[in-house]
């Protein structure tokens, strides 16, 4: 996977793109950390040009949500299209975090 990220003072947007898996783990990891550190009040998570997620990426997302809260910081999944979209709404995680 491979993340862009655009910040300005308090907010980010993350552009995913490719194949989220176990192996985007740590890379995930610092970018909720930074998140965290920074003081960011918003996230969002673009997610046009992601092509597919698996279920260690799902549970990234929830590693996220659970973020979001304990930080108070608000998540957003933008743009999810077919087969991501697809999963967000199978898992359920469009009932846990905002869907844009």
């Amino acid at each position: 996977m491979r993340v862009d990220l655009h910040q300005t003072e308090n907010h980010l947007v993350a552009k995913l793109s490719g194949r989220m898996s176990f192996s985007d783990h740590g890379q995930f990891r610092k970018v909720l950390d930074g998140i965290r550190a920074d003081g960011i009040k918003t996230c969002v998570l673009d997610v046009a040009t992601l092509e597919a997620i698996d279920s260690s990426g799902l549970g990234m997302l929830m590693l996220a949500i659970e973020d979001a809260r304990k930080g108070g910081w608000s998540l957003t999944v933008a743009n999810a299209a077919g087969p991501v979209k697809q999963l967000l709404q199978l898992s359920r995680l469009d009932k846990m975090l905002k869907v844009a």
